[in-house]
């Protein structure tokens, strides 16, 4: 064995190890629609100290809290479980609830990457029976949706660059762009050489020069984890919504009351508005804070910029069509105006 595999056997043995213990500390067999005091485990792909991880605390398990007999226990983070687990983990009733980003449970649940890709408001996906479907979806693999966390007006996503600006197709083509799943598409969309990178790994690659820039990266993001040190532009032209979600598992949203139930939905679904008002002062204080270390932010010419944030989208909904066949077409459907 190599020492490579070896390294592998034993991170899998210790994921192992936590999922068991999660499991024998959780709230397993709590019988369907019982209602009363009830502890809910969750888990984040996030560490503790993520403002979005605090966010999801206060404003939507916290507003449920104050309605309800519930409390959510919050069992950690990426320290604690691989984002990669995380949706399975939920699915198999380890943890009754993440805070996780779609495209890490894609594998569970087929066609969730295609939430990121949506033209309206968490309101407004409610309404139309865009929320309704992609419950629908969740319930068909054990789990419940149960809420956007980072709703914003503006789109989430950005491309950063170092040492280079991109002002043309051709220049595309000589750029090596580095991206987890969530902009893989739009990368090739572009043309541009696709390096496959973590966001964990994000800094070392762009500091190291394995890639010229990062996609499908936010703003909050690139504070939080430096990268925003390195880059020296920022294509002002942002794509997608924001791919993080809460989901539960189904069995244990099933042991909520009706009362309870609801109180979950009416209140994540206030705190899905009130995240999606407020966000506007977030971004403009990162915005700042990220000029300020000397990154610059740029346009693309007109036509430049419509084939750049017309080819995301349609790169994305043709991949997605093509992972999910029987689900990405309604999906599209729902999220496009």
């Amino acid at each position: 064995m190599t020492m490579k595999s070896h390294q592998r056997v034993i991170a899998a043995a210790l994921t192992a190890a936590i999922c068991v213990s999660l499991a024998a500390c959780g709230d397993g067999g709590r019988a369907a629609g019982s209602g009363g005091e009830q502890t809910l485990s969750w888990v984040s792909f996030q560490p503790g100290s993520h403002p979005e991880v605090k966010r999801v605390k206060e404003n939507f398990w916290g507003a449920v809290e104050q309605k309800t007999e519930l409390s959510f226990e919050w069992r950690g983070g990426p320290d604690t479980m691989s984002p990669s687990d995380i949706g399975l983990a939920v699915q198999r009733g380890t943890v009754d609830a993440a805070m996780i980003y779609v495209g890490a449970y894609a594998s569970v649940v087929p066609g969730a990457g295609a939430w990121t890709l949506t033209d309206y408001t968490p309101k407004e996906e409610r309404n139309n029976g865009a929320v309704e479907f992609f419950d629908e979806q969740h319930q068909q693999h054990g789990l419940k949706y149960i809420a956007r966390v980072q709703p914003q007006k503006e789109n989430f996503f950005f491309t950063w660059l170092r040492g280079k600006r991109i002002t043309s197709k051709e220049d595309f083509r000589s750029t090596v762009i580095g991206s987890a799943a969530g902009a893989r598409a739009a990368v090739e969309g572009w043309g541009a050489p696709l390096e496959s990178v973590a966001v964990p790994d994000n800094y070392t690659a762009l500091e190291r020069g394995v890639v010229d820039g990062l996609a499908g990266q936010p703003l909050e993001g690139a504070i939080a984890n430096g990268w925003h040190e390195l880059a020296d532009y920022v294509i002002d032209e942002p794509y997608y919504q924001s791919s993080v979600v809460l989901i539960m598992n189904q069995d244990s949203w099933n042991g909520l009351s009706a009362e309870q139930q609801r109180a979950v939905t009416e209140s994540v679904s206030a705190a899905e508005m009130q995240t999606y008002e407020s966000r506007q002062q977030d971004l403009a204080e990162a915005r700042t804070e990220i000029k300020d270390a000397g990154v610059e932010f740029y346009s693309l010419p007109p036509d430049l910029a419509k084939w750049y944030v017309d080819t995301a989208y349609s790169a994305a909904w043709a991949e997605q069509e093509e992972i999910a066949p029987d689900v990405a077409p309604k999906l599209r459907d729902l999220l496009s105006k």
